[in-house]
């Protein structure tokens, strides 16, 4: 295919996760955008480990796009119930792939960056052999392989860390450097951990550029630059006017998480640029518009 805009009226989307720190900006985006928006917002809503109900939920919506940002984020929580949370993010996909080859539908599922081991200490492209390090990057691994051996319509897009105003304060960066470092407590993050950086309404517009294309495939997404985790949350803190020092750089190794952690995840965003001419704006502008809009929803 050649990029033919084969999708050019309001589509029906539905996004899986719908209350997260993604999925809360891709629904706000795509809605603001147009299109006509379904929302599975989480267990409440349906169990997605349930195949037949899900499938059942996603039939009746009869969605044209599956956006499928439904998934933990908590690394460490995963590590230490393999089984179980292996199966878990798994077999949500799978039945979320299911739903989507019995309507034909477009499926966009947010990668991560986690598969791959950290070793190459150059951008990551998406030819690269992933090699996950952690039970998390093996059962994202595992939902690729799923949707490309049983899907020809899909987007894989990789991410990196995200920042967001949205979603829970547990699953949110911001809101957690914020609290931690207004009740007197300082933050101790891996200055040696160096990745890409996504803000999620960016990510959220990107998804509405792709979606109008058919070129389908695997691409990673990030905005511009990149940083070290110590990096990140310090430049947090001095967008919310808090004491820089709060934040207390180490290494990996002391921070002592049950997940190890791939040292080097920077994303390679190439492709998708040509692509779809898409360019993020650097990471540090994206922080600070996000934090303006945090501090208006948290009248900060």
């Amino acid at each position: 295919m050649s990029g033919v805009f084969i999708l050019t009226e309001t589509l029906k989307i539905l996004v899986t996760g719908a209350a997260g720190l993604l999925g809360e900006d891709v629904v706000r985006v795509l809605r603001s955008l147009g299109h006509e928006v379904f929302e599975i917002k989480d267990e409440k809503d349906v169990d997605l480990r349930n195949s037949e109900k899900t499938v059942e939920t996603i039939l009746k919506f009869r969605p044209e796009v599956v956006i499928h940002c439904a998934g933990t984020h908590d690394i460490d929580g995963v590590e230490r119930n393999p089984k179980s949370s292996y199966d878990n993010i798994v077999l949500s996909t799978r039945n979320v792939v299911d739903a989507c080859k019995m309507l034909e539908a477009v499926l966009v599922y947010p990668g991560s960056d986690y598969i791959f081991d950290g070793n190459k200490n150059e951008p990551y492209v998406e030819s690269d052999a992933p090699n996950p390090l952690n039970i998390y990057g093996k059962a994202k691994l595992a939902c690729e392989k799923i949707i490309t051996g049983e899907l020809s319509k899909y987007f894989i897009i990789r991410l990196p860390i995200l920042f967001g105003s949205g979603g829970s304060k547990n699953g949110n960066i911001i809101h957690k450097t914020y609290s931690e470092i207004k009740a007197g407590k300082s933050i101790m993050v891996s200055r040696d951990q160096v990745s890409s950086c996504g803000y999620t309404a960016d990510v959220a517009k990107a998804f509405a550029t792709i979606l109008r294309t058919d070129h389908f495939g695997i691409y990673h997404l990030a905005n511009q630059g990149y940083c070290s985790r110590y990096e990140l949350y310090k430049e947090i803190a001095r967008n919310l006017s808090l004491p820089v020092e709060k934040v207390i750089p180490c290494s990996s190794d002391e921070l002592r998480r049950p997940a190890k952690r791939p040292r080097y995840t920077v994303l390679n965003t190439d492709l998708l640029e040509r692509t779809f001419r898409i360019t993020l704006k650097h990471w540090k502008d994206a922080l600070t518009e996000c934090i303006d809009e945090f501090k208006k929803r948290y009248n900060i």
